[in-house]
């Protein structure tokens, strides 16, 4: 079974995938039973990286923040689920 720290890194890495170069950070983290499966709940902020040079001029900086939820299976070590909020 997977570490909080563990299932941090594969959501880091989920998301890095995704979002390349984005600055993460957890704020709350729960180990939960779902549906027979122990689930790591993890919440936090992800700070994109602009596309463009003069973006950080134009768009303002809290422009790239988002919150996300996203759901680790302990036992599999794989992403079951994410949201941007």
């Amino acid at each position: 079974m997977l570490t909080e720290d563990e299932a941090q890194k594969v959501a880091e890495t989920f998301l890095q995938e995704k979002y390349f170069n984005s600055k993460i950070h957890f704020h709350n983290n729960q180990l939960v039973i779902q549906s027979n499966a122990q689930v790591y709940q993890l919440h936090g902020e992800m700070v994109m990286q602009s596309h463009g040079a003069f973006d950080q001029f134009i768009i303002g900086k809290t422009a790239n923040k988002y919150l996300f939820k996203i759901e680790i299976d302990a036992q599999e070590s794989y992403v079951l689920n994410y949201e941007l909020i």
